[in-house]
């Protein structure tokens, strides 16, 4: 499945490197750029994947632009204001999912056995683990970088290549406005958006970036 931008979408990011915006907003399933009276954003959209199992979604960047007035949510929250933005970056990565395995009586017996000792070491319910603990069979979901041999090696029929948002360099930092290993949400931790760019290492070999 091929979810990369149109050039409509190229034209978005390339008004926001040129014209930046008066405010940049984030709210964990999008990011805002607020001209004022319309804005451009970029929202977590779960889309079908090409995959050999039932069900395996592909979480995409999805693009838009809104002629009108942006007006923040209760869990809004501003992340920068009248900043200059000095590179920007579509962020491109490869999707595919290994083959669904069913989990045998004794995996099955292990993963809820260990679930019950974490419950009882720590004294604290885990009503997410326990879910996950119960499942009867899964499989992996991998990203890595489009070019590489990995993506190349995956057969055509069960590839997905998307585009998953932007990378914005402003005042030296780097915000990631892009969908991370297929994950729903932009995740922020502790109101932290700003990324210097040595902690992008770890990350950096496993996206496309292309520059605006």
């Amino acid at each position: 499945m091929d979810y990369t931008y149109s050039e409509d979408e190229i034209d978005f990011a390339r008004h926001i490197k040129t014209n930046p915006p008066k405010k940049i907003w984030w709210d964990f399933t999008t990011y805002v750029f607020d001209y004022g009276d319309f804005y451009f954003q970029i929202e977590c959209v779960s889309e079908i994947a090409d995959t050999q199992n039932k069900s395996n979604e592909a979480i995409i960047g999805k693009f838009t632009k809104h002629l009108e007035i942006y007006v923040p949510g209760q869990y809004t929250k501003l992340v920068c204001e009248n900043k200059e933005i000095e590179e920007l970056y579509t962020v491109r990565v490869f999707l595919y999912f290994t083959t669904f395995k069913e989990y045998s009586k004794l995996e099955q017996f292990y993963s809820q056995t260990k679930q019950k000792v974490k419950t009882l070491i720590t004294g604290k319910k885990d009503v997410l683990g326990d879910i996950l603990s119960k499942t009867i069979g899964g499989c992996k979901e991998i990203t890595c970088h489009p070019k590489s041999e990995e993506a190349k090696n995956i057969d055509t029929k069960y590839s997905n290549l998307i585009d998953c948002g932007l990378l914005i360099q402003i005042d030296g930092k780097c915000l990631k406005a892009f969908v991370e290993s297929n994950g729903y949400g932009f995740h922020v931790s502790d109101d932290k958006y700003f990324n210097d760019i040595e902690e992008l290492k770890d990350i950096t070999g496993q996206y496309e970036f292309i520059k605006v």
